[in-house]
């Protein structure tokens, strides 16, 4: 007999409830167990503001540990079932000249229940000091007319303002709260993008709250998902700083909750992900329960709360480059950095970058960025003429090697057509720069491409050599640089276009302006120059850098004694070291003789009329010898209208060294043997004072 169909409905509905009773008790046995290991994970943190409470915060008599924060009933805003007085407060938001170029969407206020960047305001009730401690709505059924008596608090209830928990109202320099998670974010350049970083392997969870419990990093709705409070700390977690993962110690776990979301180019292979120096400050140790670089990582230059840096730099430990000088230490002596505590041979930028000349890193503070290659207006030359460490250098993708010279030389062993490139120093990675779009002869290129990555070293020296930053039309500055000299557009002066120029940019052979030889002879030139000679580059590093790069210095122009930041073993031009006397050509002639002269650590200096190859340029019927150097050459040896870096006396300064230029016509010879009297028309030698046929102008 058939089954009625009434019991069969009836049974249906029967084994429906069971199924859904049996799902609702998992759930709420799941939801019960979850919160009673939180409330004992509370418990035993400084979250627990009852009587027995382990921190100095806590209620004088109230022995309710959840209620500080929650309640079942009645609660406000709903989620997630509020009990504590939330703060009205309007705060200042985190902002950066880097989210602004990215047209990244910025808050400028954390919402109130439901919008975006309650679930902060909700933490910051506590944390900004606007809001009592013990301002909880409900206490077991009764609304209060007055706080929980707490003590370790002010006079008004709310946090010690010295409490390493207090974060004010300004949240300037806190981990950005209330903003979107956006990876298709990008910067543009002409060549290249640089993207937001913010894209990692194993991105964050997108959802609203799940429970008292998370194991990585949360974004929370609307999507694309924004970041909050919450998205790192978890308040019911038993571990340092309440975050919601733990891994070993601090610093590692801090470095796993940023790789979540910023996936850094590069940055696995950069010296500060792999370098195990280590800070010889015994708090670093004591503080994140690690003391090398690569385990320090993310830590070693960042603060998620409470940076030092602005107006982009927020998050960063101290000021710009004080940062790269200490580190997580409270001085550079304690920190295996760039500061005084590096070792010897090591990378103490602090001590060199202080020299009598340097590119002036610690002059001024929070006025561009490294992405200000995008508006050179950022560059204020007549205001704020400076530097800083990231023009040069990507402190993310940074590394050691591939090192284009050896700790103990000078200058590369090796020299060919691809020595200027950016890849031969792994300190230059990444860094962003300039390419002029024209060659003109002696002219200011006005027209650049930007670069996301530099190609070449000249690139990043362009960003403030050239009009790009200069904005001078004749190329001519009226600036003056440390070493008393007037600033000159060096993109003019190593443009592919011009007569002569020092192989920077292009191969000798490559110089359209010029004309056959356009090189010197493998003779003229000293190891390890006199190879591949015509089809060699070379960085502007090789002729500017510190004191003493081939024993203790840090290689690289960042400071010297020297005026113009010359490096060798000679480190003067257009003068002696005495400052007054102009080098000359009987100042040569031994092997020793003018060493102190900047141009013999390239050259040869033994210029006289019994070596190997006369020279006849120099010493044509013995009657040269007694003129300066700068009487025939450009005293900026960059780069020259004419062929061989001669000058005319029609020149202007600083080309012109205090009108020394005496040459009023120039002819180049077909060989360094091969010079006469008639190739050259000077103003103070009867033998050189006919016109020189086909002379250049």
């Amino acid at each position: 007999m058939d089954t009625p169909k009434r019991v069969k409905r009836t049974g249906r509905v029967i084994r429906k409830f069971h199924n859904e009773f049996i799902i609702l008790t998992i759930i709420f046995s799941s939801i019960l167990t979850a919160s009673l290991l939180s409330w004992a994970g509370v418990a035993n943190t400084k979250h627990n503001l009852s009587v027995s409470g382990p921190g100095n915060v806590k209620a004088t008599a109230e022995t309710e540990i959840c209620v500080f924060c929650h309640i079942p009933h009645n609660a406000n805003p709903a989620v997630p079932l509020w009990n504590h007085g939330v703060s009205n407060a309007a705060y200042s938001m985190y902002n950066s000249l880097y989210l602004q170029r990215a047209n990244y969407t910025i808050p400028s206020a954390l919402g109130q229940y439901p919008n975006t960047g309650y679930r902060s305001r909700l933490c910051l009730s506590c944390h900004d000091g606007t809001v009592a401690i013990g301002n909880v709505y409900i206490l077991r059924g009764s609304k209060l007319s007055s706080p929980i008596n707490m003590q370790g608090v002010t006079a008004n209830g709310t946090m010690l303002t010295t409490s390493s928990a207090y974060l004010d109202i300004d949240l300037t320099n806190d981990h950005p709260v209330a903003i979107e998670y956006n990876t298709g974010k990008t910067i543009t350049f002409g060549s290249g993008t640089r993207s937001m970083e913010l894209d990692a392997t194993v991105p964050p969870i997108v959802g609203v709250d799940a429970g008292p419990f998370f194991d990585r990093v949360r974004l929370y709705e609307p999507s694309p998902g924004f970041v909050e409070c919450p998205s790192c700390h978890d308040p019911h977690t038993e571990n340092s700083q309440f975050l919601v993962i733990w891994n070993t110690n601090l610093a590692t776990t801090i470095s796993d909750l940023c790789t979540t979301c910023h996936d850094k180019i590069n940055w696995n292979l950069s010296t500060h992900s792999t370098s195990s120096a280590a800070y010889t400050e015994a708090a670093v140790q004591t503080a994140y329960g690690a003391n090398t670089i690569d385990s320090l990582d993310c830590i070693n230059c960042h603060k998620t709360h409470g940076g030092q840096s602005s107006p982009y730099w927020y998050l960063l430990r101290q000021i710009e480059e004080t940062t790269c000088f200490r580190g997580a230490a409270s001085a550079s002596t304690g920190a295996p950095c760039h500061g005084t505590g590096a070792a010897a041979g090591g990378q103490n930028i602090e001590t060199v970058i202080l020299r009598s000349y340097n590119h002036p890193a610690t002059t001024i503070s929070g006025e561009h960025t490294n992405l200000d290659v995008l508006n050179p207006s950022y560059i204020d030359w007549a205001s704020n003429k400076h530097a800083e460490c990231v023009d040069c250098h990507s402190p993310h993708q940074a590394k050691n090697t591939p090192a284009r010279v050896a700790a103990s030389s000078w200058y590369p062993a090796t020299v060919d057509v691809n020595s200027n490139l950016v890849s031969k120093s792994g300190a230059l990675g990444g860094v962003t720069g300039v390419e002029p779009d024209s060659e003109p002869d002696w002219t200011p290129p006005t027209s650049y491409t930007t670069y996301n990555a530099s190609v070449y070293e000249y690139q990043i020296c362009f960003k403030c050599h050239s009009y790009y930053s200069l904005q001078e039309l004749d190329g001519i500055t009226i600036f003056t640089s440390l070493s008393g000299a007037i600033i000159t557009d060096q993109a003019m002066e190593f443009s592919q276009g011009n007569k002569s120029v020092h192989p920077v940019r292009f191969g000798l052979n490559s110089q359209t302006g010029s004309y056959a030889p356009k090189s010197l002879s493998s003779v003229q030139l000293k190891p390890p120059w006199n190879v591949n000679v015509g089809t060699q580059t070379m960085y502007c590093s090789d002729c500017h850098g510190a004191d003493s790069e081939n024993t203790t210095d840090p290689k690289g122009p960042h400071g010297s004694n020297s005026k113009f930041i010359l490096k060798g073993t000679g480190k003067y031009w257009p003068l002696k070291s005495d400052g007054i006397t102009p080098w000359k050509l009987s100042d040569l002639g031994g092997a020793d003789a003018g060493s102190n002269l900047f141009c013999v650590n390239c050259h040869p200096n033994d210029r006289n009329q019994n070596n190997s190859h006369s020279e006849n340029d120099h010493w044509n019927g013995g009657l040269v010898p007694a003129m300066a150097c700068i009487e025939c050459h450009v005293a900026v040896p960059h780069g020259s209208k004419r062929s061989r870096l001669i000058g005319y006396n029609t020149d202007t300064a600083p080309y012109n060294y205090s009108n020394s230029l005496q040459n009023t016509q120039f002819r180049k010879a077909t060989g360094p043997n091969n010079y006469a009297a008639n190739d050259c028309q000077s103003a103070c030698h009867v033998i050189h004072s006919a016109p020189v046929p086909g002379a250049e102008p």
